[in-house]
């Protein structure tokens, strides 16, 4: 089989699969208690964020969300693809599966820290606070009302990354600030 043969039949797999997907999508998660579940996570921290975003800070805080959003969607993605976890419930059936945490909780809540927590240490404080309470607290919740499913994957390893992710992206907008200023 050539590779145009082989992609013929990997976009034939893809477009069955995607059937399958918003079939299962319509009669198992549209309006289920976990999907409004997702619904609310998906639209709570963007109603905070419009009422309690210190508009001084607007452009580097949403650059902050969307590198934030970038990195959570890319690893998301690929821990689903190697199956560290899975997600039983999706948003909507043309998105990622974990769109509303990818899209809004995590983002939403690493841009209220960038702009609420001006020094290092401050932002480091409360972020080690948030990383405790996502890994330890709200990922079990997620897991407990089966919104997600990990088999290969530890909390630890999720406080693991909120920590890099969070004082990666910090010192990276730190750092074109302080360029763009000189």
């Amino acid at each position: 089989m050539d590779k145009f043969e082989i992609l013929e039949k990997i976009n034939r797999l893809e477009r069955e699969s995607y059937r399958l997907e918003v079939e299962g999508w319509l009669n198992n998660d549209l309006f289920s208690w976990h999907w409004w579940v997702l619904v609310a996570f998906f639209i709570i921290p963007w109603i905070l964020w419009i009422k309690f975003a210190d508009r001084t800070k607007i452009l580097e805080s949403l650059l902050f969300g969307a590198l934030i959003i970038i990195i959570t969607v890319l690893l998301d993605e690929i821990g689903v693809e190697i199956g560290f976890w899975r997600y039983p419930t999706q948003l909507l059936p043309f998105t990622p599966r974990a769109f509303a945490f990818d899209m809004a909780m995590v983002p939403v809540a690493f841009m209220f820290l960038y702009q609420y927590f001006q020094t290092w240490t401050s932002f480091s404080m409360a972020l080690l606070v948030m990383s405790i309470l996502f890994a330890f607290v709200g990922e079990p919740f997620s897991v407990w009302a089966e919104l997600v499913q990990y088999m290969k994957w530890k909390y630890i390893y999720s406080f693991v990354y909120y920590m890099l992710v969070g004082l990666s992206i910090r010192w990276i907008i730190v750092k074109l600030r302080i360029d763009t200023q000189n």
